[in-house]
């Protein structure tokens, strides 16, 4: 089994470009296509057959047909943090250097001993690069971002993440009753025109993100929304050169009640939006609205990740890696705070002694 996907032409090991979603080799240049590079070097290498006899010939043709069976993923390793126990997955050649969570270079990495298999995945399509700008960007528009604040210290510390995510897919039913009023004037009188109504509809949502990661904030991960799941496809190791995935610590069941919550929310949003385009006011007396089921699908999805520690305090940035949408929080520097106020006084002082200044001249005038 390969420890790492290789250049079949130099034999280097290649690493996802994710501006271009190709695997690039840093040797020789070559790029190809994840989901067509499907053999290895050593199998390129391998050297013709000497003509064999017969037992050997037949030996030969079941090794040629076990060599065709699908080739397993390559070696996984899991680096686990020693400072606040996050577990991250990549490949065995991806070094890690700083702690996702903690910005901690104390990462120890070992054999992945347990299963990591996703159902599903959305490819990076940012790189490295673009997220640094983007946070350079966004961290410069605070008014009282700290000096220093974006530095390379901390930029170096950006992590290309496949956070893990539950897809659920809602099923739900409106089932409400009630009455609505639709008011109209004849003159300056006020005609009012009360009628009943029922709504009854089958709702369906796809794909309702929920991250499946305690140590992530999930308004951080809501704010960073909507991803476009026309990128989804089945999960493939090939795309994981280069970048880190994190293991789930919440299960399906565990956010069974944010889920709900979701769909119920979006329940609401559609009753009430079929009503306010009927009535201009109106009373739901009666509402059976439920959700009939909820299935969950296990995916990782790219997000570049800073966490940055500032006066014993962490912050975060986000940025999402396939459509480059920002979110996060910027620590405020107290002593920024403190030159404002002392510009503010001068400011002050100076526009005073002028109007008194002023005064005093038109009074001895």
């Amino acid at each position: 089994m390969a420890d790492t996907i290789k250049c079949p032409n130099c034999g280097s090991n290649l690493t996802l470009n994710a501006d271009t979603g190709l695997l690039d080799c840093p040797n020789c240049g070559s790029s190809f296509e994840p989901q067509k590079l499907a053999v290895t070097v050593d199998e390129l290498e391998a050297k013709k057959p000497e003509p064999a006899s017969q037992a050997q010939q037949q030996t030969q043709t079941q090794q040629t047909q076990a060599e065709a069976q699908p080739q397993e993923a390559p070696e996984q390793t899991e680096f686990v943090c020693n400072s606040c126990g996050a577990k991250l997955v990549t490949d065995s050649h991806t070094a890690a250097t700083f702690c996702t969570f903690c910005g901690s270079p104390a990462l120890v990495g070992k054999r992945l001993t347990e299963v990591f298999q996703p159902q599903y995945m959305i490819p990076f399509k940012y790189s490295r690069a673009s997220a640094e700008a983007a946070f350079i960007k966004w961290a410069g528009k605070g008014k009282w971002t700290p000096f220093g604040f974006v530095s390379k210290k901390n930029v170096q510390k950006m992590t290309g993440l496949y956070v893990p995510f539950w897809l659920f897919n809602i099923n739900a039913t409106i089932d409400a009753h009630g009455t609505g009023d639709k008011i109209s004037y004849r003159g300056d009188d006020e005609v009012i025109e009360t009628f009943s109504f029922d709504r009854y509809a089958k709702l369906s949502w796809t794909h309702v993100p929920l991250d499946g990661e305690t140590r992530i904030d999930d308004a951080l991960m809501e704010a960073i929304e909507p991803f476009d799941f026309d990128g989804l496809i089945p999960y493939d190791y090939r795309y994981l050169p280069g970048f880190y995935a994190d293991r789930y610590d919440q299960s399906p069941q565990d956010l069974a009640g944010r889920a709900t919550k979701r769909g119920m929310d979006g329940i609401d949003k559609a009753l009430k939006g079929s009503l306010k385009g009927t009535f201009d006011r109106f009373n739901i007396k009666q509402n059976l609205s439920k959700i009939d089921t909820m299935e969950a699908n296990y995916a990782l999805l790219p997000v570049w990740f800073l966490s940055y520690k500032y006066r014993n305090k962490f912050y975060y940035f986000a940025m999402n890696g396939q459509t480059g949408e920002v979110a996060g929080t910027v620590p405020v520097s107290p002593v920024k705070k403190m030159m404002f106020f002392f510009i503010v006084l001068g400011i002050l002082a100076v526009i005073t002694r002028f109007v008194l200044g002023l005064i005093m001249r038109g009074f001895w005038g």
